[in-house]
């Protein structure tokens, strides 16, 4: 797993609880790399789940309740730093057509070691089928930035159903598309 995501969540945690709880996550949690991330370095996804193993721990929420507002904080920095993959790009749905075709064609240029899902879709013009395929179990963090690119664009789309796999290493997702008239 990219640096970034690790990196990203520690500054969600320190944004959303503070500093001085984020670090006490991080302690507890057991993390090999002790919180210490490059945002291109690589990890092992575990150190993820065991960050938010141990923020439900310490916060009592349930890991959607977290899950969901660190995807949008995801979104949002994924925006800020790579705008590029924005322009021109109208509609969540349109944004999420992207991914394994122009998105992770480039960040394979940037981080040739990098391990990404895999992503395909089916438009049948009033919806969007994707599905989400990893070696990883991370659908749930799938899911999550699919609504939070549902969200970010603001338009009439919507999430309509998401079938996860049991080992969560895959997933459907089904938006409904706004139909343009």
């Amino acid at each position: 797993m990219k640096g970034i995501i690790l990196s990203e969540f520690v500054e969600f945690l320190e944004e959303q609880l503070g500093f001085e709880i984020a670090q006490q996550i991080i302690d507890d949690s057991g993390v090999a790399s002790k919180g210490a991330y490059s945002r291109v370095g690589q990890y092992d996804y575990q150190e993820l789940i065991q960050l938010l193993t141990q923020t439900v721990k310490e916060t009592s929420k349930s890991a959607d309740e977290l899950i969901q507002p660190f995807a949008n904080h995801l979104f949002k920095v994924f925006r800020r730093d790579y705008s590029v993959f924005f322009d021109g790009v109208n509609s969540a749905a349109h944004m999420l057509t992207t991914i394994d075709d122009h998105i992770h064609v480039e960040v394979k240029k940037l981080y040739p070691d990098a391990e990404l899902p895999k992503f395909n879709y089916e438009d049948t013009g009033d919806q969007l089928i994707l599905n989400y395929q990893s070696p990883r179990p991370l659908a749930d963090i799938a899911q999550a930035m699919v609504i939070g690119c549902l969200q970010f664009f603001d338009d009439k789309e919507t999430l309509a159903e998401a079938i996860l796999a049991d080992d969560r290493c895959s997933a459907r997702f089904v938006i409904h598309k706004q139909v343009q008239t």
